[in-house]
């Protein structure tokens, strides 16, 4: 698609949110300042408007492809773990520290109107606290360990286990897929704070982009456990891997 840098900032988000992030990173205002034309938001961020036209039209591109389906039953631990991490891992980090800002300035401009966003705000910053330590542990412990027994043909010796000790219901693998399912009940929590992440009818720009960005967060987490739960430990246990 074409970005005209005459038309509304505001229209452009509007019309287009998977560009909210990048517009955010420009620093260019899409949201009180959403009425002034792409050219003169660049001018005012310092930005050169060739240059945000061309980055906004390349994501729009690549937004509007559509997905090729993958089997990845068929892939190896390594694929599975390296995907897992750079795609959902990398995003989910960036989406949350985008949403723990949106929070914060949201709740300052709307939290009178609005009381129910300071549990949004608590909700979004523990969730991003509990997440940083569950991915912790699976990229320093879980995913090396599943690739390097993998590479191994199988043969654990000598290989650090992170799943050996403690009873079957604190098994750590056990403790992954319950941190998973308590992520779960946090975005229920959020839902129903939100009216299914509805903004009311005075909600600013910042504020539909902040529930529209954990819509979008809870549609990747879906898939994000389902490669974890379903398809990456089950492989391991399958192939006795994980004790």
């Amino acid at each position: 698609m074409n970005i005209e840098i005459t038309k509304p900032v505001g229209e452009i988000a509007t019309e287009n949110p998977a560009l909210i992030p990048l517009l955010e990173e420009l620093k260019i205002d899409y949201c009180c300042g959403g009425n002034r034309s792409l050219k003169d938001a660049c001018a005012l961020a310092g930005v050169p408007v060739e240059q945000a036209v061309g980055s906004l039209e390349r994501l729009a591109a690549l937004a509007s492809r559509p997905k090729e389906e993958t089997d990845w039953r068929r892939k190896t631990m390594a694929e599975l773990s390296d995907y897992i991490l750079e795609k959902h891992h990398t995003y989910t980090r960036s989406q949350l520290g985008r949403l723990k800002v949106l929070a914060e300035k949201v709740v300052q401009v709307h939290g009178v109107r609005h009381p129910e966003l300071a549990g949004v705000k608590g909700v979004v910053k523990e969730m991003a606290e509990e997440m940083e330590g569950h991915m912790a542990k699976e990229e320093e412990q879980v995913f090396p360990y599943l690739k390097a027994v993998e590479k191994a043909g199988g043969k654990k010796d000598g290989i650090p286990n992170p799943f050996q000790g403690g009873s079957l219901e604190n098994h750590p693998l056990k403790v992954l897929m319950w941190e998973h399912g308590m992520t779960g009940e946090e975005f229920i929590e959020l839902r129903h704070m939100t009216g299914d992440f509805i903004p009311p009818q005075d909600a600013c720009q910042s504020y539909r982009a902040l529930y529209r960005g954990l819509r979008e967060l809870e549609e990747d987490l879906h898939q994000h456990v389902h490669l974890e739960n379903n398809i990456l430990f089950q492989k391991a246990m399958q192939a006795n891997i994980i004790d």
